[in-house]
């Protein structure tokens, strides 16, 4: 308590603050901005001024002070803590009392001893009657020095030209907050699913705050001290199973759409909260109750085309890819974070089971989301690369040149075959990489190139059809 004391009559005589604000603008890795800001009484000349319950994990060399005509001559971030051995060091030099056991009847003998050292939280002390090497019995401190804080706070010395009340700001980076974007998708039909966003805000920085204002910054940020500079002055648990297919389709977004930031989001947290140390605090932020998507098996073909090997694979089943795209016409059209997708869909008796997750990266609006959940179990495919050819060999030797260089053509005749044992339609594409050359001269369905030099067939496969 006396701690106390000596804390709020030096705030008292130097900083008088009557009103005190923090905001935190949390990013998604593991990286925190916190701005406070306080009402103070400045005395002409010099103050000694303290913002008090800093992070503990905070960067002190991020921190600056400002604030309308004032000159920040000197800050210190101090957090020793408090415990046996800080007390110990503190008291270095100092006499101390000390309590033992009465090996005869049990009752305390007490002793006033100088505190000569302290090695490793055992200490040397000097007592009338000579020195205690390994003393038996318990050291107590008569105060808190007051250079011990039990929490981190942030010391400085700041010039006024005139006594006048002011608004005095902190700004730092502090490690131990993140926040992550997490997302749940029910499938409502064959062409429409229902999107929710959490934002899940995690603080283990050792500290809590409460009634703080909370921002989100949403892309990837490579080089913090840019926006400090730049931007800082112009500034300021896990969800259970869904029970039925309704479970979240009234939850309404709380966070409002964002606001940009150069290259960046910034979803704010409306209102002020408090995030507890060691909480996870998960705030909606989209909620799309009709989003258009494809459901579609994905063959990866693994046949390779070599001179003698006729390669095959078998028993091969498909990827399941969803398909949305990040626009307006198809239900979104909105930032979506990267973070996490848990797909659920209803069972024969309506019930949500989950289906699959997987993550995505940041999405602008516009770009396609594609996320493979899992595979099929009763689709299944087969390809076989069933003759190969020589069509022609050429060879050409350029001058001082030992070897010729010959180039062959070999036509290749490969088959591929999907069963579907599924009750339902299944829209199926097969991948086959080709080289750069290659050409397809003859096919029973009609396919194409794309990117990567990726041939693609795609068709829909009926129920009990091969």
């Amino acid at each position: 308590m006396k701690k106390t004391v000596l804390l709020l009559s030096l705030t008292a005589l130097c900083t008088a603050n009557a009103l005190a604000e923090t905001e935190i603008t949390i990013y998604n890795q593991n990286l925190a901005l916190i701005k406070k800001s306080q009402t103070t009484d400045l005395k002409s000349g010099i103050n000694e001024i303290i913002f008090d319950e800093v992070a503990q994990q905070m960067r002190p060399e991020s921190a600056f002070i400002y604030g309308a005509d004032i000159r920040v001559l000197e800050q210190n971030y101090d957090y020793a803590g408090i415990n046996y051995s800080t007390l110990l060091q503190a008291n270095l030099g100092k006499e101390v009392n000390t309590v033992r056991t009465n090996p005869q009847d049990g009752s305390n003998i007490f002793k006033r001893a100088l505190l000569v050292s302290a090695n490793q939280d055992s200490p040397l002390l000097k007592f009338d009657y000579g020195i205690e090497t390994n003393f038996p019995g318990r050291v107590l401190f008569d105060s808190i020095p007051k250079e011990l804080n039990s929490t981190p706070v942030l010391m400085a010395k700041i010039e006024s030209p005139t006594a006048a009340t002011k608004d005095l700001n902190l700004a730092y980076l502090t490690s131990g907050f993140t926040w992550q974007a997490n997302y749940i998708a029910k499938v409502n039909n064959k062409e429409y699913l229902a999107l929710l966003g959490r934002a899940a805000v995690t603080n283990n920085s050792g500290s809590g705050y409460n009634n703080v204002k909370v921002n989100l910054i949403a892309g990837n940020v490579n080089t913090v001290t840019q926006y400090l500079h730049h931007r800082m002055l112009k500034a300021v648990q896990t969800q259970g199973m869904l029970a039925n297919a309704a479970s979240f389709a009234d939850e309404e977004a709380v966070i409002a759409a964002p606001t940009s930031l150069d290259s960046y989001y910034v979803y704010e947290i409306p209102g002020k909260t408090e995030l507890k140390n060691g909480q996870i605090k998960q705030v909606s932020f989209i909620t799309a109750p009709k989003v258009k998507y494809q459901k579609e098996g994905v063959i990866n073909s693994s046949l390779s085309f070599s001179s003698t090997t006729k390669s095959a694979y078998k028993d091969v089943h498909p990827n399941i890819i969803y398909h949305f795209t990040n626009n307006k016409e198809d239900g979104l059209g909105m930032p979506l974070p990267q973070g996490k997708i848990s797909l659920y869909a209803p069972d024969e008796k309506g019930a949500l089971q989950f289906i699959g997750e997987n993550m995505i990266d940041n999405k602008a609006e516009g770009q396609k989301v594609s996320l493979q959940i899992g595979k099929f179990f009763d689709v299944y495919g087969e390809g076989n690369i069933t003759d190969i050819s020589k069509i022609t060999e050429k060879q050409f030797q350029k001058p001082n040149q030992k070897c010729p260089t010959i180039f062959t053509t070999y036509r290749y005749k490969a088959t591929y075959s999907t069963k579907n044992k599924n009750k339902d339609t299944v829209h199926m594409v097969i991948k086959q990489p080709l080289h750069g050359q290659a050409k397809v001269i003859k096919e029973t369905l009609a396919g194409t190139f794309t990117e990567g030099n990726i041939y693609e067939w795609k068709f829909d496969i009926e129920p009990g059809k091969t």
